[in-house]
């Protein structure tokens, strides 16, 4: 009986988790990687994490006016929740 060369048996086989690898930038929310092409937005002054624009609830357009003026920094729910973080500051 001929055995399948491509499948491991015995200790030596690997599960698919241990191929799996951790986003280098993760969503603050959905925790899935946050690409160079997607709409997404940095928490500059409270968690220093990218976000997705969808999860955090953003539409294009709010998306659009804050990553085009620049001197808006946006801040996620949850810093805003925990952190002394005033809701509108001017950039120095």
């Amino acid at each position: 009986m001929m055995q399948n060369a491509f499948v491991s048996q015995g200790p030596a086989e690997m599960n698919r988790s241990s191929l799996e690898i951790d986003p280098v930038y993760p969503c603050g929310i959905c925790k899935r990687e946050v690409n160079d092409n997607d709409d997404a937005i940095f928490c500059e002054t409270g968690c220093a994490q990218w976000y997705h624009r969808v999860c955090t609830g953003l539409t294009e357009l709010a998306y659009d006016l804050l990553t085009a003026e620049e001197n808006a920094e946006w801040v996620c729910d949850n810093c805003i929740a925990t952190k002394s973080i005033p809701l509108v500051k001017l950039k120095s």
